[in-house]
C-alpha cells in the first residue's frame, strides 16, 4: 500500500525550510522568504537562560507553515543531553517526553499559539524541522492537532532523535497519521537517546521510542557531522522513489 501523505517534491520544500531556520538564527532573525508565502511570525525559544532565533510561521493562499531549527550552540547541546522525563502537557495520556525538548518548546509556544488565531483555521498545517528542530516538531505537531484549529496537520522532519516513551509514541500516531520521519541510517543522532537510560542515583529507567512511519535511506559520510547535515539528507530525499509503499 502506498503512503497516501508522502510527495517527494513536499518533503524537499519543508527541507528548505528547515535550512531557512538555520539561516533565519545565523542572520539574527532575517531570510529570504518563499516566493508565494508571506511572514506570520519569527518565533525566539529559550535554551537554559538563552534566548535564541528557533524558527518561523509563514502562510499562502491555502497553507501554513512552522519551520524548527536544530541544535546550534552550547546551550542548545546542554539541552539536548537533558534525557530525564517529563509528562507531556498538551494532551490526555500523552506520555513521557524529553525534558530538554519539552523546556524548549514550551518556551516558545504561547507565541506560535497566539500567531495561529490570525490565521485561517481553512488552511492546512506543515511542520518541519531538522536534528533538535524535529524533535520540536513532533512535539508541536501532536499540541497542534489536539489544540489548534486547523483540520489538516501534516508533520516532515529529518534527523529527529527520538522524543518520548511508548506512550507518547502511541498518542502521538493516533492523533497525527500524516507524519514522516525521515533517517538516514548512518546518522548517530536518529539513535539517541538510548532506548532505555538508567540512572544510578536515583535509579530511575527511562524509556525512549520513536514515533512511527519511518522512511530511512542510507548515505556513509565517514563523519557524524556529514551524516547528520542538511547536505545529507537532501541527497537522500533527492534519492527516494516518488511513491513510496506501507510494509
Amino acid at each position: 500500500m502506498l503512503l497516501p501523505f508522502y510527495h517527494k517534491q513536499l518533503a524537499l520544500f519543508l527541507l528548505k525550510m528547515c535550512e531557512l531556520s538555520y539561516v533565519q538564527f545565523k542572520q539574527g532573525g532575517d531570510f529570504t522568504i518563499p516566493k508565494g508565502f508571506k511572514l506570520v511570525k519569527s518565533f525566539k525559544a529559550h535554551t537554559l537562560q538563552s534566548e535564541e532565533w528557533f524558527g518561523f510561521i509563514i502562510e499562502s493562499e491555502h497553507s501554513v507553515v512552522i519551520a524548527f531549527r536544530g541544535t546550534n550552540t552550547e546551550p542548545d547541546w546542554i539541552a539536548d543531553a537533558l534525557v530525564f522525563q517529563h509528562p507531556y502537557p498538551y494532551a490526555d495520556k500523552g506520555g513521557l517526553v524529553h525534558n530538554g525538548f519539552l523546556s524548549i518548546y514550551e518556551s516558545c509556544r504561547d507565541d506560535i499559539f497566539q500567531a495561529y488565531q490570525h490565521i485561517s483555521p481553512h488552511k492546512e498545517l506543515y511542520i518541519t524541522g531538522h536534528s533538535l528542530g524535529g524533535a520540536l516538531a513532533t512535539l508541536h505537531a501532536l499540541d497542534a492537532k489536539r489544540n489548534a484549529p486547523f483540520a489538516k496537520v501534516v508533520m516532515y522532519n529529518y534527523a529527529s532523535p527520538r522524543v518520548g516513551n511508548e506512550e507518547f509514541t502511541k498518542a502521538y500516531s493516533f492523533s497525527v497519521p500524516l507524519s514522516i520521519r525521515f533517517a538516514n541510517m548512518h546518522d548517530l543522532v536518529t539513535q539517541l537517546p538510548p532506548t532505555i537510560i538508567y540512572c544510578p542515583f536515583t535509579k530511575q529507567l527511562w524509556h525512549y521510542s520513536h514515533i512511527r512511519s519511518p522512511i530511512e535511506f542510507s548515505l556513509q559520510t565517514d563523519t557524524i557531522k556529514g551524516n547528520h547535515s542538511l547536505t545529507t539528507y537532501r541527497k537522500g530525499v533527492q534519492g527516494l522513489p516518488s511513491s513510496i509503499g506501507t510494509k
